[in-house]
């Protein structure tokens, strides 16, 4: 195989970003998109020249595909993976993968019947500085560890309702929880608390404004983990800061970093496009028959998912310690 074959279920938002990354890949090729918009199929069918559907299974019914990428909202996973993996295709799924962490269970387990690559979007974990990153707090005794991601309110109708999102730590936190299990290993347990009120001007929001949520990780660590989609001037600000007896690591989910230990300070910043390089590697790994290539295979992402539900369900509960695993 010289040109990987893909498909695409969902043609909206963040399969844009994906399109982008694609149109300057010449190992891959998007030939079929689908999604339930005639209009926005129509779109990424004609800047592809590829072939539109309104149907998934007509998709996979008619096309021989090498690899899918499932773009759809949280709550609209509803079968595509499964029948992506009976019929033999890679499967890059965006992140959360689902809300139904038993679904997530059944595409997870399927997948490791057949010879399959598979890629979660998780893109911040091939930013180039991480390695560094990781080495380091792999080599110190850390006392504990804050993390914060502070922005606004995303636009779109299904982010607001947490029957369609999962709401702010399920669907755009799940980047900084997963780049901590990334660096400090599993979660044992987790309990957290929310707030509602301060966002009261948009129609059909149900969603917390902001939590707060302490992880246990298994290595004896703890970790506060405190973000909010209330703010309109503190938007874009997302840090994690790993604190050791005699030094702390400042690291930002752009990739920056700065590490004072002593009277020696070390910065760093991500020179990487990592989400071209997230999508990129999905690719080459299918090429190369090599998934150990890829960084957030579907089932350590499945790890973050059950986190990220885990904690959002703590802070539902009012607080409720929730054990992973």
């Amino acid at each position: 195989m010289d040109t990987v074959k893909v498909g695409f279920v969902g043609c909206g938002g963040i399969a844009q970003y994906h399109f982008g990354h694609m149109e300057k890949m010449d190992n891959a090729r998007v030939v079929a998109v689908c999604d339930k918009v005639a209009e926005r199929a129509g779109t990424a069918a004609e800047r592809f020249g590829a072939t539109p559907y309104a149907s998934y299974a007509e998709m996979f019914e008619k096309e021989e595909l090498d690899a899918v990428f499932v773009c759809v909202e949280p709550s609209a996973h509803d079968g595509m993976e499964m029948l992506a993996i009976e019929k033999g295709c890679h499967l890059f799924v965006q992140k959360p993968m689902t809300l139904d962490l038993a679904y997530a269970r059944q595409v997870r387990d399927a997948l490791a019947t057949r010879n399959l690559v598979s890629a979660v979007g998780l893109q911040c974990r091939y930013a180039d500085t991480l390695p560094r990153v990781k080495g380091w707090v792999e080599k110190q005794q850390i006392g504990m560890v804050t993390m914060t991601r502070l922005g606004g309110l995303p636009m779109v109708w299904w982010w607001r309702e947490s029957q369609h999102s999962g709401g702010q730590i399920v669907e755009q936190t799940i980047h900084n929880y997963d780049i901590l299990r990334y660096v400090l290993g599993e979660v044992k347990s987790v309990c957290g608390m929310g707030r509602k009120g301060v966002v009261t001007d948009v129609e059909n929001y149900d969603v917390e404004d902001a939590s707060a949520v302490v992880l246990h990780f298994e290595n004896g660590v703890i970790a506060t983990a405190v973000t909010g989609c209330f703010s309109r001037g503190g938007a874009g600000h997302s840090a994690c800061d790993f604190f050791t007896r005699d030094g702390v690591l400042k690291y930002g989910l752009g990739g920056d970093f700065t590490i004072k230990q002593g009277t020696m300070t070390i910065t760093g910043k991500a020179s990487n496009d990592y989400g071209q390089e997230c999508d990129d590697t999905f690719i080459q790994a299918i090429l190369e028959n090599d998934p150990s290539l890829v960084l957030s295979p579907y089932a350590d992402a499945y790890r973050s998912l059950e986190l990220t539900l885990a904690a959002t369900e703590s802070v539902r509960r009012g607080g409720e310690l929730i054990t992973l695993g």
